[in-house]
This record gives C-alpha cells, structure tokens and sequence, in this order.
C-alpha cells in the first residue's frame, strides 16, 4: 500500500502543501512582529528627543525641575516607557517615576558608550530590567550642541509577545482547518489519478494471462484520459494481432500440410503402383510444383524473421529500374498469360537511375505481381514507370476482386491472408510484409488503394 501511487501522490501533495502553509505562517509572523518592533522604537526615538527637548528648557531655566519631572512622567505613563537620564560618567541623572533601578549589562554599557559618543542606538534584547523582552532606544543627551550625556528609553514588547501567541494560535487552527480541506481534495484528485492507473495496470496483467477485458472508461482530456485511450487502443492492435498469430498458426499449418500430403501420396502412389508408368511424370511434375511452393513460402519465412531481427543488409548500387522492371515482366509474363490476363508494360519515362538493392527491388516486384496474379481471374495486369519529383515511381493495377477499404490497413501486417478481405484463400500472408518492409529499408514510400470488384493499385515511390 505504502508504495502504490495512491499514497506517493497523497504524501507528496501534503507534505508540500503543509511545508508551504508553514512557510507563509513563518513570514507573516516575522513581518507582523519586525514591524511592531519598528513601531516600538520609533516611538521610543521620538520619546528620547522629546526629553531631550523639555532638558534644553529645564536647562535654559524654561521650566522647573518638577516641571521637567511631571513632563518626562506623564510621557512614559502614557506610553508605558522607562526612561533613564544619564550623566558621562553612566550614573543616573534623572528617571521616569515608574522605572525600576537600571541594571547594566555588557551590551547596553557598550551601547551606552556608543550613545556618549554621539551616535544613536536601537536594540531588541532580553535584557535583565524585567523577565521581559525589551526594546530600547539611546540618543546623546545635547545642550548647546555639546554632548552632556544619555537618554536611555526602554519599552516592553509584552504585547507584541501576546500578539504574537495569539497569532500562531489562528495560523495553527487556520493551518489545520486549510490541512483538513487540502487532503480531502488531495485524496479525490489522487484517487482520479491512482484509480485509472491501478484499473490498466491491472488489466495489462488479465491481458497478459490471456483473459478479455473491457474497454478502460475515462472522462478526462489529461495525460491520464490520454493513457487510457491509448491502453484500449493497444487492446484492440493485440486483439488483432492474437486473432492474426491464430490464424498463421492455421494459415501456415495449411500451407505446409497441403502440400506435403500431395508429395507425400503422390509418392506413395507411385512406389506402391497405384499410379499407372505412363502418369508418373504428371503426378512427379506437380509434386515438384509443390515442393517450390514449400521453398517459396520457407524463403518467406526466412525473410521476414531477418527482417525483423535486423540482420538484413541491403547492396545498394546505381541501377536501372527500367531494365530490371522489363526483366521481371518477361520472366513473369508467361505466367499472367497462362491465366488469360492483360499484361501490360508502360515506361513513362525512361532511364530511370536508383540507388538500391537489386535482388530485394526484384523481389518486390516479383511479390507484387504474384499478389496481383493469385486475386485477379480476368481483366488485366498493369505495371506503370515514371519519375515524380525526382523519385521512382512503380505503380502495379489490376483488375482483381479487390479489397474492402476497412481492410486496406492491414494488408502490411504478417499473415493477414486474401481470406481476410476476399474468396481466395491462397498464400501465408507475408509477401507484403515483406515488400512493405524492403520498401521502408530503402527510404521508400508504399500505398495501397483498391475496390472491392473493381480491382486494387499499389504505389512505390523510391
């Protein structure tokens, strides 16, 4: 369970999710409270040159003593400060009613020489003048333009503590709440993603074991509706392809066993005397027939493994395809002409030079015009040359009992039999996989187009 999909997908989301909520908490949190600090020290800045004011009229004989006092007391009641007048030598001069004894520690008695010497200091510290954390400002106590000692205001951030508590207490609820929602929505969205995905892993292994299962349903355009379309695309190519591996399995069986029975009796015959002297050499001579059948359809075989497993290499040279396609015409005319048919040879254009393998180009020719041959009882066979566009054009028409158009597509797969598309039934199905296959190792280009009734064209372009 704990490496499935389902819960990869599901602590993936989560863990992100909640790494980002904590994230944006840390920072709102930060922010919230460097800017109340910020707010803290201003004021505290602004107390500082207030006292520094109201001493400059103490000092100017402006205000009295407890004048200066009641000023500088109703300041830091107001705004909850403790605020400490300093001589040069760090003793206190003068300090808020309500601030405690003023403990100095390391730090603040280097800030208070920073101070002495004229610059202005802004700290946040733990410092020991309570249990609290402090904030505090120091500026240069001035009369005359002289530096004649320190002001030292302090303020407490007890209620940015609080603040801030009560902060991380709605961003822990908002955090939870927002965590609760996310995984409700992480858990349907995986789902969708998971369920898909366990349903075609599952039926690939029914698959696998030989079994029928359904089309997977799918609603989405996404790359998972995608998955999905293409698994039941690739059910029905293997449905086809397990029909078509049963049917060489009978196509071949056929092929091999009908014409070893008639060698195999014509032989018995023969040997044991039923066959009279004088037939011996009609039966000897289709027993002959059939044992070229049987090397023929073994060639086949042997091809189509070497092509498949990549052995096969081609001996390309420069030749012409015209000589060689009037070669194959004569060697094949007789043949068509045995059966009543038009042969006809048209050369467009003339000199056609290619560069390819002779024997295999022969091949495909030859393999073509036998296919033309086995489904085209009457009418005529026509092989057409020209050059388009500076390629070879061979175009092989006849007008045989055709093909159906839902059936064009799988011509070029192996033992995809005449029996499939039409009443003949002669042949393992593998010529044109073998010509589809020479025609791609050359860079070729092969269509078929075709009626049923009216008779079937092939297009080579080279």
């Amino acid at each position: 369970m704990f490496k499935g999909i389902y819960f990869k997908l599901v602590a993936t989301y989560l863990s992100l999710f909640i790494v980002i909520v904590l994230l944006i908490s840390f920072f709102i949190s930060s922010i919230f409270y460097k800017e109340f600090t910020n707010q803290v020290e201003e004021d505290l800045l602004n107390a500082g040159i207030k006292t520094n004011a109201l001493m400059e009229r103490y000092y100017n004989n402006d205000i009295t003593k407890e004048e200066l006092t009641a000023w500088i007391n109703a300041m830091a009641y107001i705004s909850n400060l403790k605020i400490y007048i300093l001589n040069p030598d760090s003793s206190v001069l003068h300090q808020a009613e309500q601030s405690e004894a003023m403990s100095i520690d390391t730090q603040l008695r280097q800030d208070i020489l920073k101070v002495m010497e004229g610059e202005t200091v802004k700290r946040t510290t733990s410092f020991s003048l309570d249990e609290n954390r402090l904030v505090y400002v120091g500026i240069p106590l001035t009369y005359h333009d002289q530096i004649s000692g320190a002001i030292m205001a302090f303020s407490p951030i007890t209620e940015i503590q609080e603040l801030t508590s009560a902060l991380i207490k709605v961003i822990v609820v908002i955090l939870i709440l927002v965590i609760l929602i996310g995984t409700i929505a992480i858990l349907r969205v995986s789902v969708k993603i998971s369920e898909p995905i366990s349903e075609i892993s599952d039926y690939a292994k029914r698959i696998g074991k030989g079994e029928n299962v359904p089309d997977v349903e799918f609603e989405s355009k996404d790359e998972i509706g995608m998955l999905a379309k293409s698994f039941n695309e690739m059910k029905r190519e293997l449905a086809v392809s397990e029909q078509m591996r049963r049917d060489i399995v009978a196509n071949v069986s056929h092929e091999l066993r009908t014409p070893l029975t008639s060698i195999i009796g014509f032989i018995k015959g023969i040997l044991d005397g039923v066959i009279p002297v004088e037939d011996h050499e009609k039966y000897l001579s289709i027993a002959y027939d059939e044992a070229n059948r049987l090397k023929e359809l073994t060639k086949d075989i042997v091809d189509v493994a070497k092509i498949e497993s990549g052995s096969v290499a081609l001996n390309k040279e420069n030749i012409n395809l015209n000589e060689l396609t009037r070669e194959v015409y004569t060697e094949m005319e007789e043949l068509v002409k045995e059966k009543n048919l038009d042969f006809i040879f048209e050369e467009l254009s003339k000199n056609i030079e290619i560069n390819a393998d002779k024997s295999r180009i022969r091949q495909v020719l030859i393999n073509i015009i036998n296919n033309s041959m086995k489904f085209t009882e009457k009418g005529f066979i026509k092989i057409t040359l020209d050059k388009i566009e500076n390629k070879a054009s061979i175009v092989v028409e006849d007008s045989g009992v055709g093909i159906k158009e839902d059936k064009i597509a799988y011509l070029f797969n192996k033992f995809y039999t005449a029996n499939n598309y039409g009443d003949a039934t002669m042949g393992a199905g593998l010529g044109l996989n073998i010509v589809k296959n020479l025609i791609d190792l050359h860079g070729g280009e092969i269509k078929i187009e075709s009626q049923v009734n009216k008779g079937t064209t092939v297009k080579i372009l080279l």
